[in-house]
């Protein structure tokens, strides 16, 4: 059996690098992985190689970045081109990045899909990656759903259950692995702050940065939540940031410390001992829910509200008060949730699901969803 992993972006290689490393290994899996190249930077990508110790894909596609028709076009092309010649069984892929839109030429192809991250949903049309989500999850084979939430978010849309797996989320089988290394990281030294002394916050989402009156009013809430606790912010500058912030002359406050995009361990380190996460990042939330650091949420959606049940996480908007009033509200919070994303073993099962699971025949009758069958001849279904 020949399985084709197509990642592209920076969270794609720390939370699926398990999964990688139980494909390569498992026998009787032909494992091929493409990197899709929409992160293409060192510090977006080359370091995470080295960090996480994966092996180098056997192609780049080199999509890059530009509009998302444009980014779209390449990967839909390029992937098709390298799907043609390896002819794979199936097509793994994870999140809802551009990169996930690799599904398409797998689907037309006729190549099954496998997508980890299945059924997550924020309901909010404004995104990207909502549309991302939903088109690859209803074309796929393998749903690898994290919580028995996100099943029900796609048995809600028609997917038959056959096709969903709740395996629990890769995150905490790489997070077991690394945090042993995280804690030994000197970058609160190299940028000097201490423990317990700093807020951590992100921001990158198109809806939050290529907005400037978003972007302004984020920005002042993180000065009010440093001004209030008499804390530095870090942030990790990405570049779509860093461009929008020059194209608007934004000033960024003096009590907010930029810096660049960080490694996997550094970053690690840094999430571990803030005393609360500032983030418009999904990845962050669930990081931040598993290592037990609350996280402040700077959008008005969420796809991940498992986290604002448990309590480890808040939506406070983009409006500044709000921001503040949700780092208050959040740091009252005991840090007892235990987190619902599994026992640290979901890359194996991915694994023996794609090397075992057996899909029902549909053209012999043998098919969980009874209301598909109306979609084949009575005919075929009899002979």
């Amino acid at each position: 059996m020949k399985i084709m992993t197509i990642f592209g972006i920076r969270p794609d290689w720390i939370k699926g690098c398990m999964v990688l490393r139980e494909l390569d290994k498992t026998r009787g899996i032909d494992h091929v992985i493409v990197h899709a190249g929409q992160h293409y930077s060192y510090n977006l990508d080359g370091i995470f190689f080295k960090e996480l110790g994966l092996r180098q894909p056997d192609y780049n596609l080199e999509i890059g970045s530009g509009t998302q028709g444009e980014q779209t076009a390449r990967l839909i092309v390029r992937s098709e081109k390298v799907m043609l010649k390896e002819k794979p069984d199936t097509v793994l892929l994870l999140g809802d990045s551009n990169t996930s839109l690799a599904g398409i030429a797998a689907a037309k192809l006729n190549i099954k899909v496998a997508r980890i991250e299945a059924g997550m949903r924020a309901y909010d049309w404004r995104m990207p990656e909502e549309k991302n989500k939903r088109l690859v999850d209803h074309i796929s084979t393998y749903l690898f759903a994290y919580t028995h939430y996100q099943r029900e978010n796609l048995l809600l849309e028609n997917i038959p259950g056959w096709k969903i797996h709740v395996t629990g989320n890769p995150t905490v089988d790489t997070l077991n692995q690394f945090v042993p290394q995280a804690q030994k990281n000197q970058i609160l030294d190299n940028i000097g702050v201490e423990p317990k002394d700093y807020f951590l916050a992100t921001l990158h989402r198109a809806e939050n940065v290529d907005n400037e009156v978003v972007l302004g009013k984020i920005l002042c809430g993180l000065n009010m939540v440093s001004e209030h606790y008499k804390k530095k912010i870090v942030l990790p500058f990405m570049p779509r940031t860093r461009k929008q912030v020059r194209k608007f002359r934004i000033r960024i406050p003096k009590s907010i410390l930029t810096i660049e995009p960080q490694g996997f361990l550094e970053f690690l380190r840094l999430q571990m001992d803030a005393v609360a996460l500032l983030s418009d990042s999904g990845t962050a939330q669930e990081e931040g829910c598993i290592l037990k650091t609350p996280c402040v949420v700077t959008r008005i959606s969420t796809e991940r509200p498992e986290t604002v049940q448990l309590g480890s996480s808040i939506i406070a908007g983009t409006e500044p008060e709000h921001i503040l009033k949700a780092a208050q509200l959040i740091l009252k919070v005991k840090p007892d949730w235990k987190h619902p994303y599994g026992d640290g073993k979901s890359a194996q099962r991915m694994a023996k699901i794609l090397k075992e699971y057996i899909l029902p025949d549909m053209i012999s009758g043998e098919i969980s969803n009874a209301r598909a069958k109306l979609c084949f001849s009575p005919f075929l279904m009899e002979g």
